[in-house]
């Protein structure tokens, strides 16, 4: 997806808040702010494509490597205590289907569009966006065939804390074809190997990472280990609206298998994106592409 002019005021503001999380003293967080607004107004491939040059720079200027760290630990730590009653509220009717619905309702775990206090909120909020999600029964019918059918599968995850719920998917799965995927470095709250590592995903399925910083896939970017992994997938899971930005229209034809699904899972988060695929903001997406 290009982006909009939506994406300038929510690429400043997200700025804004993250420098208000730095500490920095008066003087190097106006410098900050000026050399991120001028990277949030300038030209980038996708909205994530930005994402990347504004927390490379503000690794460059501060020397911070992982600005959200530990409010991921926050997320993950929380979302581990909540497993046992995921894995309850799973029992109660299809287990994959649920399964879905809980993979979705964990997308609520994102510090891109605004503050999610996690202590607070998110119990109420995940309990709040899983009452109102339903899976599309061709969506979920296509989903079981090409998880039986297929021979690997890739899981590209999004956020910290959410992966909780992307293992819980992926146990109703058949984890030996699967390989999970996180970030190469920190951006945002999304997940990165040691995320995976301290919620237990690396003991259920090969998990790698794409070896970019970009909060969704820039194939120029990311490392030919994934490449490779990519190129073997006969289905692909993709959670969170980075993804979907960076991969519903990326140009594939020679990249990936002929008759490819990919199964883009995510809520509605800004208008751009709620326009292009017709649905309101706050909407639960459920999109299949298929190569």
């Amino acid at each position: 997806m290009k982006p909009t002019f939506h994406c300038i005021p929510c690429h400043v503001n997200h700025s804004y808040r993250v420098i208000q999380k730095l500490n920095l003293d008066h003087d190097s967080a106006l410098r900050l702010m000026q050399e991120l607004t001028s990277i949030s107004i300038g030209s980038y491939q996708t909205p994530p494509d930005c994402a990347y040059e504004l927390y490379t720079t503000i690794t460059k200027i501060t020397g911070i490597h992982d600005p959200f760290s530990d409010i991921k630990k926050q997320s993950n730590m929380l979302m581990l205590q909540f497993l046992p009653q995921l894995r309850t509220l799973c029992t109660a009717g299809e287990p994959i289907r649920q399964a879905l619905r809980i993979a979705l309702a964990a997308n609520v775990i994102d510090y891109g569009i605004g503050d999610t206090d996690a202590k607070i909120d998110y119990w109420e909020a995940f309990n709040t966006v899983m009452n109102d999600i339903y899976v599309p029964d061709d969506f979920y019918n296509e989903f079981i065939k090409a998880a039986s059918s297929s021979q690997k599968i890739l899981y590209i995850a999004d956020n910290a804390g959410e992966i909780v719920a992307d293992r819980l998917l992926m146990e109703y799965l058949a984890v030996e074809k699967i390989t999970c995927v996180v970030r190469g470095n920190p951006v945002i709250n999304d997940a990165t190997i040691e995320d995976a590592q301290s919620v237990g995903l690396n003991t259920s399925v090969t998990v790698i990472t794409t070896g970019d910083r970009t909060p969704g896939i820039n194939l120029d970017r990311c490392s030919k280990n994934f490449l490779h992994e990519l190129s073997q997938a006969d289905m692909v899971i993709l959670k969170g609206q980075g993804n979907f930005e960076t991969m519903i229209d990326a140009p594939l034809d020679g990249i990936v298998k002929k008759g490819l699904k990919m199964f883009f899972i995510f809520k509605v988060k800004c208008l751009p994106v709620a326009h292009y695929i017709h649905r309101r903001l706050g909407d639960s997406a459920f999109i299949l592409r298929e190569i």
